[in-house]
């Protein structure tokens, strides 16, 4: 049996199974993470791949989200069943499921664009009951601290973060669409991750956050710091969205959430594309 070990957001994760192990390691970005086996006492999870023997659910199995992944070529089901084991089942190509404990468990058909979903959503399972998620965002770093840029498709978070780039010295881009969120004690830290969106980004670093900031297109550059309410409503879509459609991982969720913003100060910001909207987020979050 084939086997690959990962260190993706200060976690180990093991890949084991046959041929799709290599083609997961041919995933763009994944040998950046590649390490070798975790030593004792290091968290992980186990990521089962090539089983030929998964079954979708046959009865008892309640849909919860359904949405569309790789360019809208395929749509996938969210679900739960009696036993509370989770499953993701796609109208081609695969399913994948995951109970509590056991580490997950996917069949696929050789499809790199459906087994690098497959491998974030396990990721993502499992990371939210290690503290450790997946968030939509594009972060830049500067003088050894990160900015992370949320919003949705569309508002302009990578245009942010580039104009960051051309116009802030000593800024560099982390990860320019789902980095890994973690708390690990007093802090919360930003790690990149081999999922950077259409951006080849791919970095084996990670940094404290010194703020999270939600994007809006405005005619004027503006900005804010949010409350505890505001804060947490800026941070949660950003977050995988079928989490807040089962009880138990909405539960996860929230307290993930209220640990990252106890943390971290949240900023909602109205900008322009402009070098000015650049230097007032700078100036504002790091100073």
């Amino acid at each position: 049996m084939a086997e690959a070990h990962l260190n993706i957001g200060g976690l180990d994760v093991v890949l084991s199974g046959g041929d799709s192990v290599s083609l997961a390691m041919r995933i763009p970005g994944m040998m950046v993470f590649e390490s070798r086996k975790s030593e004792v006492g290091t968290p992980s999870m186990e990521i089962r791949l090539d089983c030929s023997d998964l079954r979708p659910p046959t009865s008892g199995f309640r849909i919860l989200h359904e949405f569309d992944i790789v360019d809208g070529q395929q749509r996938c089901h969210f679900g739960v069943d009696v036993d509370g084991t989770y499953y993701y089942t796609f109208d081609r190509h695969g399913l994948l499921r995951y109970r509590e404990g056991e580490g997950v468990d996917i069949a696929m058909e050789g499809d790199m664009s459906a087994l690098r979903f497959a491998l974030w959503t396990a990721y993502g399972m499992m990371g939210v009951r290690m503290g450790a998620v997946p968030v939509h965002s594009s972060v830049v770093v500067c003088n050894g601290q990160s900015v992370m840029c949320l919003g949705e498709s569309g508002t302009g978070k990578s245009t942010h973060t580039r104009l960051w780039l051309e116009n802030i010295e000593g800024t560099s881009l982390l990860n320019d669409d789902s980095p890994i969120v973690r708390v690990d004690g007093d802090e919360a830290r930003v790690y990149g991750s081999p999922w950077s969106g259409k951006t080849p980004c791919f970095r084996q670093e990670h940094y404290p956050i010194a703020g999270l900031m939600r994007l809006e297109q405005r005619k004027e550059n503006t900005i804010r710091r949010l409350g505890v309410v505001e804060g947490f409503t800026a941070l949660q879509p950003s977050c995988p969205p079928c989490f807040a459609h089962e009880e138990r991982c909405l539960d996860l969720l929230v307290e993930f959430i209220s640990n990252v913003i106890e943390r971290v100060p949240v900023y909602r910001m109205g900008c322009l594309p402009n070098a000015d909207a650049a230097r007032l987020s700078h100036d504002t979050i790091i100073g």
